[in-house]
C-alpha cells in the first residue's frame, strides 16, 4: 500500500541529509525511523554487553550468586589463584573483527575524526568488543569535547554471580580536551593549557564481552541571534543553543587472563 504524505521543504532537506549518511533513500530512512520510534520494529539482535543476568527471576538468586555466603557459612577453605596477563592494544577507528562501533544518531555530532571515534552520548553511541580469553581489565584513552569526560563500562561476566550489581563501572571527572575545529583553524593548537588526553582504567571480573560508552560536559553554547544551528543538528541543538557533549576514544587496551601452565 502506498500513501502520500506532504512534508515541509526544510523537513525533507533534513531527512535527505540523514538518509544520505545512512546510505538510504528518504522513504527508507523515514520508515525505519518511525518504526523504531513507535516501537513497531525492534533491534533484531543486541550486539552490546548486557549486564543483567538473562536468567534472572525477580527477587531470586541462583546457587552461583550465593557463592560468598555458601563459602562463609560452610567455612570452605579458599586457594589463591595465580595467573599471568596479556595486554592487547586497539587503535581508532577500531576496524577489528572483534569490535563493533556504533557512532550514534545522525546530526548528533558523532563522527570519526583525527583524534579518534567521537561517540554520541549514552546510550546512543557505543563500542563493543569480545575476546577469546577472559577479559579482566580495560583502559580507555581519549579526550572530551567539553571537559570533564565520563567513560562507562558494561560487561557480560563469564560467571553470572553479581546479582545486585552486575558488572557496570563508571569513571568521571576526566581532564583533557581536543581543540575544537574553529579555534584550531584560528591557530590554537595542542599547546593550549586545557588540551590533552585522559584515561579511564577498569579492573573487572572475568568477562567475555564489554561495551564502552562515554560523554563529556553539557555546557551550553549560544550563537549570535542571526546564526541559529542547522536543523540537522537537532539532536544537540535548539535554535541558537547547542551542546558538544562527546568523548572521543583514541585507544583501548584490553587485559586478558592467561592460565599458568
Amino acid at each position: 500500500m502506498s500513501k502520500h504524505v506532504e512534508l515541509k521543504e526544510e523537513v525533507y532537506d533534513v531527512l535527505e541529509k540523514f538518509a544520505m549518511e545512512a546510505n538510504l533513500s528518504v522513504t527508507e530512512y523515514l520508515n525505519n525511523f518511525l518504526l523504531r520510534y513507535l516501537g513497531i520494529k525492534k533491534i533484531d539482535k543486541e550486539n552490546r554487553a548486557i549486564a543483567r543476568n538473562p536468567d534472572r527471576e525477580p527477587g531470586q538468586m541462583s546457587d552461583l550468586e550465593r557463592e560468598v555466603m555458601r563459602i562463609y557459612l560452610n567455612k570452605e577453605p579458599q586457594k589463591t589463584e595465580v595467573f599471568t596477563t596479556k595486554v592487547k592494544q586497539y587503535w581508532a577507528p577500531f576496524n577489528y573483527p572483534n569490535f563493533t562501533v556504533e557512532l550514534g544518531r545522525p546530526g548528533s555530532g558523532a563522527e570519526v575524526n583525527t583524534e579518534g571515534v567521537e561517540l554520541d552520548v549514552p546510550p546512543h553511541g557505543a563500542i563493543t568488543f569480545t575476546e577469546e580469553e577472559p577479559i579482566i581489565g580495560v583502559t580507555v584513552i581519549g579526550s572530551a569535547c567539553v571537559p570533564p569526560g565520563t567513560v562507562i563500562l558494561h560487561a557480560e561476566p563469564i560467571e553470572r554471580k553479581f546479582p545486585r550489581t552486575g558488572v557496570k563501572m563508571k569513571v568521571e571527572n576526566l581532564w583533557g580536551t581536543h581543540i575544537l575545529a574553529g579555534p584550531w583553524h584560528a591557530g590554537v593548537d595542542e599547546g593550549f593549557r586545557e588540551a590533552g588526553l585522559s584515561y579511564a582504567h577498569f579492573e573487572i571480573p572475568e568477562s567475555k564481552k564489554v561495551t564502552i560508552m562515554a560523554h563529556a560536559g553539557f555546557d551550553v553554547d549560544i550563537n549570535p541571534p542571526d546564526k541559529p544551528e542547522l536543523l540537522h543538528r537537532s539532536p544537540v541543538a535548539r535554535g541558537v543553543f547547542w551542546t558538544d557533549p562527546h568523548y572521543t576514544i583514541r585507544c583501548i587496551r584490553v587485559t586478558v587472563k592467561v592460565k599458568e601452565n
